[in-house]
């Protein structure tokens, strides 16, 4: 081999380990916990009830958002854009809050437009599911006499009362829900990273049981961002799949690949570092290096939808952690029975928020129309 020979092999193995790396470091920040992405008060008028922030994607976006501050212990509601000047945004400060932010506080901006299960109702109580030698923590709802359930999955690095907004539906619905927890989620407080619903679902699976033992017939499924591909696996994989009559996908992660790239651009980075972060958690020396204990199977990262089974996908033109496309392909795959209600431009997650009246129509409606929750009971396999 001569030197011409020798520099090129060297240079394709340095970009090899270079490729490597980077796709090691992405994996690594996709599914461990990062802080919350904050926001900084720039004025608050009391006298008014106006708050003023800095505008960007999220604090300009239309609708009611729960902001949160001095490290989560106080948070207030607050309501449309009243002006945006493309440097600052001032919004309402709703209801009469007891503590409000003062300038330079530290926001974290989020839907949660109900964040205490005695919000959604008085009736609840905390239940405790066991599942593989551990306890999850769950929000239980009842409704006198129902038979069929709403198991709400909440998504990646989140918890059980970033979901509790959708309550009302099934509640209004007639169903019994139940809000779960799983592992890795920021109640478990170990620390876990994310495995996309691959060992995730299992807590899923439990909650199911637990539903039926409890006397649920039929089961809805409920699933946020990651809690999508979570009920997705379930849907797939679990012993009691055939008493799931619908899904109801927020948000939906529905190809991981596509949700890493997405996030690598959002960061300002090449979608293919994206690309490289998925399939090194795929690979298993590299998925071990990145924080997972066994790698991802190639086809977990892209659930495919159950045939036959009722569909309510929920999605936004605006998100950019999880694209719409995706959400499109899914309801369009052969099989599918998936109805997609595209809402206007807006953050992930933020569905709700961005159009409630689109949001509770489009489930109302959704159930009204599907035969297995009007009476007659469906198997889907």
């Amino acid at each position: 081999m001569g030197v011409i020979g020798v520099a090129a092999g060297a240079a394709t193995l340095t970009a090899i380990a270079a490729a490597t790396t980077a796709g090691v470091v992405v994996a690594k920040k996709a599914i461990h916990p990062r802080p919350k992405r904050t926001v900084t008060v720039v004025d608050v008028d009391v006298d008014v009830d106006v708050i003023t922030v800095p505008s960007d994607d999220q604090t300009r976006c239309p609708g009611e958002y729960r902001v949160y501050f001095h490290d989560g212990q106080h948070s207030i509601l607050v309501g449309d854009v009243l002006d945006d000047d493309g440097r600052h945004v001032r919004r309402t400060i709703l209801g009469e809050p007891a503590t409000v932010p003062t300038a330079d506080d530290k926001l974290v901006w989020s839907g949660y437009l109900l964040d205490t299960p005695a919000s959604v109702s008085a009736s609840f109580e905390e239940v405790a599911i066991a599942a593989d030698g551990d306890t999850r923590k769950a929000w239980y709802f009842p409704v006198e006499g129902a038979t069929t359930w709403a198991i709400h999955v909440h998504g990646i690095h989140s918890g059980r009362q970033a979901i509790l907004r959708a309550v009302p539906d099934t509640l209004s619905a007639g169903m019994s829900s139940l809000v779960i927890g799983y592992r890795g989620d920021v109640e478990d407080g170990r620390g876990l990273p994310a495995t996309f619903g691959t060992d995730e679902w299992h807590d899923l699976d439990a909650a199911m049981r637990y539903a039926v033992d409890h006397g649920a017939q039929h089961l809805v499924l409920v699933g946020w961002s990651m809690g999508a591909t979570i009920a997705l696996h379930a849907a797939a994989r679990s012993t009691l799949r055939n008493r799931i009559d619908a899904m109801i996908l927020v948000c939906p992660a529905l190809d991981w690949f596509a949700a890493l790239r997405a996030g690598a651009s959002k960061a300002g980075f090449p979608g293919f570092l994206g690309s490289l972060g998925a399939l090194t958690l795929t690979i298993p020396g590299l998925a071990r290096f990145a924080g997972l204990r066994k790698a991802i199977p190639v086809r977990w990262m892209r659930p495919t939808p159950p045939a036959g089974l009722p569909i309510l996908l929920v999605h936004s033109s605006g998100d950019r952690d999880v694209p719409l496309e995706v959400s499109k392909r899914f309801a369009a795959s052969p099989g599918a029975l998936a109805t997609l209600v595209e809402i206007a431009p807006c953050p992930h997650g933020m569905e709700l928020n961005r159009e409630p009246e689109l949001f509770h129509r489009s489930i109302a409606r959704f159930f009204s129309s599907t035969s297995a929750l009007s009476g007659a009971a469906g198997v889907h396999e």
